[in-house]
């Protein structure tokens, strides 16, 4: 039992060292990258050169530490079996997950309405929506990505090899979680809801799905909330035209002024999101162990 236990100690230990690894050398690339086109494109396009930056950061992390150093291959790492037509069963799980991501998002908001008597009121001022809605589209895309490749991707993976999917779910669940704790308006239930978001996204990423259902999950979840019905993200308002999202009286409902992501209309979202992956094939199997 004492060998045991020292064993998966060690192949704990291991694994960390190479998700630390992972996460200076991708948020070194991030900064650096920041640093060197700060302000570019203006306020407008702020979102896009700050998913940018991350997809960059974290994807030369994922080559360099993940692929180049770790030996891990893009197969393990989320991005399929390669091959003729790969490219378009990719294609078609990050559609499926941008569907099911709106459609969560368009669950949240309903419950907030009959929950919490939320509203969304159309203004009809579209002249103003393609300057704003296109680049944010473009950045959210980019933001998603960059975020699954941070906290899902060769992490995920890595972990997953050293303690077994669930522990490293749960885990990367919290520091999820944890990373949006200081968002604007951020409560406890709203980071518990965002760790929730990190489980269903791994449920997603250990699909036959993987990495791609992951990335059009998020993507689906965070658009569904901003650019259909102006609903703040992660307690970040856009202020998207056309559109104007006002929360009901009670936050630990609808999630007040964080959007619905903090409240419990998000958590039986998140919990139907989670069961649906599940209900179609996200069911976890232990991998073998990697030094």
């Amino acid at each position: 039992m004492a060998r045991v236990s020292l064993a998966g100690a060690k192949q704990l230990g291991i694994a960390l060292a190479w998700i630390l690894l992972f996460a200076v050398v991708g948020g070194l690339v991030t900064v650096g990258i920041s640093a060197a086109v700060p302000g570019w494109g203006g306020q407008r396009w702020f979102v896009v050169r700050t998913g940018l930056c991350e997809v960059i950061g974290f994807g030369v992390a994922t080559w360099l530490v993940g692929r180049q150093l770790n030996k891990q291959s893009w197969q393990r790492m989320g991005w399929g079996k390669g091959g003729e037509g790969e490219p378009r069963r990719l294609g078609v799980s990050l559609l499926r997950g941008a569907a099911l991501g709106a459609l969560m998002a368009a669950l949240a908001v309903a419950l907030a309405f009959v929950l919490d008597r939320a509203s969304v009121r159309v203004t009809g001022d579209w002249s103003a929506w393609p300057g704003v809605a296109l680049p944010l589209a473009l950045g959210l895309v980019l933001a998603a990505l960059g975020e699954e490749l941070a906290f899902r991707g060769y992490p995920l993976r890595r972990l997953a090899d050293a303690v077994g999917p669930v522990p490293a779910m749960v885990l990367l669940a919290a520091l999820f979680g944890l990373a949006h704790s200081r968002n604007p308006n951020a409560t406890l239930l709203s980071v518990v809801n965002v760790g929730l978001a990190a489980i269903w996204l791994s449920f997603a990423f250990f699909s036959s799905g993987g990495m791609a259902l992951a990335w059009g999950a998020h993507f689906g979840w965070n658009a569904g909330l901003a650019l259909l019905f102006d609903a703040p993200v992660s307690g970040y308002q856009f202020q998207v035209p056309v559109v104007e999202y006002t929360p009901g009286a009670h936050p630990w409902v609808d999630g007040g002024a964080f959007g619905p992501e903090g409240g419990i209309v998000s958590t039986i979202a998140l919990v139907v999101g989670t069961l649906v992956i599940i209900s179609r094939g996200g069911r976890l199997k232990q991998p073998a162990l990697a030094a």
